[in-house]
């Protein structure tokens, strides 16, 4: 069984996580091969032995080239734009749209909801993180009878390992270098909203003026963050360490992860800061809704205002101040990390999916 995963992002991100992963968890008769658009997301294929085919641009014309070329039994077509560039490609080989965010325009009527509704009787299977996907989306009742919700792979064991056993590798003066008190993981952009934290952490400083934080990613805002580092005078408070191969030294070595984004699919850096038992405290958006909790953090914001900066700031004192609140929320984002580590079960799932699709075709 040949599957040919499309996705048009040349970046490494969230969805792009889930996808190597499936790839690597399957048996040897399902062979895959990875349609992308060339970027830095090459660098984590090579790292991981993917077998992939890199475009300038991820279009219809590209994926009716390599369809002709590979002759996929089954097409894995990641995210809202690619699912409906495979439908209009062919009607021969069964598509699986997988999403993993869920904009704001799902959830109303308008051109794109219209079109992606439609195209749904065109899909063998659709994949979502979560029901809030599937019960939110103005076209809900085109998906009835073809979703599968089944979460994000995690694997709080794998992260875990990667993080503490590098950790021990190092020197005490080397291991300084990854610890502080809050931490920012993701790409430098208006989604994760850099510039909140860097806010948040002027915020805190006031009461703590000692407080250190660290920015692990890259991004387009890079140097706008530099700019608002130097303008706030918090250039002895937040370090930033751009991209990193290992974030997971970051995550094991810091007090709490602190995640302001105004947009986010599932949000995994918050649930693998939670496999190290560190609090996470984040906006009401995406999947933070349905991984973080008051055991594990804290939601700081509500249905009006998702991200409430005062909140996020209240609730860092509270943590840093009172280490009996910090150890009950450590301790609940280990339990959190536990119930949410599903890696194991999603694959086989994946698996199961590809069967039962191949043998409808056949």
């Amino acid at each position: 069984m040949i599957v040919l995963h499309i996705s048009k992002s040349n970046k490494y991100s969230g969805m792009e996580n889930v996808a190597i992963n499936i790839m690597k968890s399957m048996p040897e008769d399902i062979r895959c091969v990875y349609l992308t658009a060339t970027g830095s997301i090459e660098t984590k294929l090579l790292d991981n032995n993917i077998e992939y085919i890199g475009m300038e641009k991820i279009d219809e014309k590209a994926i009716k080239e390599v369809i002709d070329e590979l002759h996929p039994d089954i097409i894995h077509a990641y995210e809202y734009d690619v699912s409906l560039m495979c439908t209009k490609v062919t009607d021969e080989i069964p598509i699986i749209s997988h999403l993993y965010s869920l904009p704001k325009w799902v959830e109303r009527i308008g051109p794109r909801a219209v079109v992606y509704g439609s195209a749904c009787k065109s899909f063998a299977k659709i994949i979502v993180p979560n029901k809030a996907v599937e019960e939110k989306a103005w076209f809900k009742d085109n998906m009835e009878g073809r979703t599968a919700v089944l979460g994000v792979p995690f694997n709080a064991v794998a992260v875990f390992e990667r993080g503490y056993v590098a950790a021990t590798e190092m020197s005490k003066e080397k291991l300084e270098g990854f610890k502080s008190d809050l931490l920012f993981v993701g790409y430098l952009t208006e989604d994760k909203n850099p510039l909140e934290f860097i806010k948040i952490v002027k915020e805190v400083s006031k009461t703590h003026p000692d407080i250190k934080a660290i920015i692990v990613g890259g991004g387009d805002l890079g140097s706008e963050c530099l700019k608002l580092i130097t303008k706030l005078n918090l250039l002895d408070n937040i370090k930033m360490v751009g991209m990193q191969h290992n974030p997971y030294i970051y995550m094991n070595q810091t007090k709490i992860l602190v995640a302001p984004s105004k947009f986010e699919g599932f949000g995994m850096a918050a649930v693998e800061a939670m496999a190290f038992g560190r609090p996470v405290l984040a906006s009401k958006v995406g999947g933070f809704m349905v991984t973080v909790d008051d055991c594990c953090g804290k939601i700081c914001g509500n249905d009006k205002k998702p991200l409430d900066k005062d909140a996020f700031v209240s609730n860092i004192e509270e943590l840093l101040d009172n280490s009996e609140i910090y150890r009950m929320k450590s301790d609940g984002a280990r339990k959190r990390a536990k119930a949410l580590n599903n890696f194991d079960t999603y694959m086989e799932e994946v698996v199961k999916i590809y069967e039962d699709v191949y043998k409808t075709v056949k």
